[in-house]
């Protein structure tokens, strides 16, 4: 059984999605790194990636996603982002 860690927040109009990952990456990196993005999925944009540090190198941590008007589930939105993110990879 699979266990999705998604949060769906409500922030004024804005419908968001905080979502736990871990996506290996090519590149090194010593601490957390912030990137703004804007990354089309079925279900929203891509607005912000979390790269944490693993021995030496990134892993993509967190995402928030702006939703659009679909109502996605848990896996659904997990299974999305994690598509779209291995495709792009750290550097969208």
């Amino acid at each position: 059984m699979n266990h999705f860690k998604v949060s769906f927040i409500k922030d004024g109009d804005k419908r968001l999605v905080f979502l736990d990952l871990s996506i290996p990456c090519k590149k090194k990196l010593k601490e957390l790194e912030y990137l703004d993005a804007t990354i089309e999925t079925k279900f929203g944009v891509i607005r912000k990636i979390v790269l944490c540090p693993v021995n030496g190198v990134a892993v993509i941590c967190n995402v928030v996603v702006e939703l659009n008007s679909s109502n996605p589930s848990a896996e659904e939105i997990h299974r999305e982002v994690e598509s779209e993110l291995m495709r792009v990879g750290c550097t969208p």
